[in-house]
């Protein structure tokens, strides 16, 4: 009887232990999308437009 008592004890523990694992694992994936996001927002407001008339010409002298 004690076999079985601590069986299930141990099985428990396990699935807690999964339970927390997985809780953390998706509070990381969503901080993650959260931080890219993040930049990539950041990256778009903060490059300023290309002057008039560059990037349409290649120089091609030496």
């Amino acid at each position: 009887m004690t076999s079985l008592v601590a069986q299930a004890v141990q099985m428990q523990g396990g699935a807690l232990s999964q339970s927390i694992g997985t809780a953390v694992a998706r509070q990381q994936v969503d901080a993650q999308k959260a931080v890219a996001a993040l930049v990539a927002e950041t990256a778009a407001s903060a490059s300023p437009p290309a002057p008039a008339g560059q990037g349409r010409l290649v120089d091609r002298t030496v």
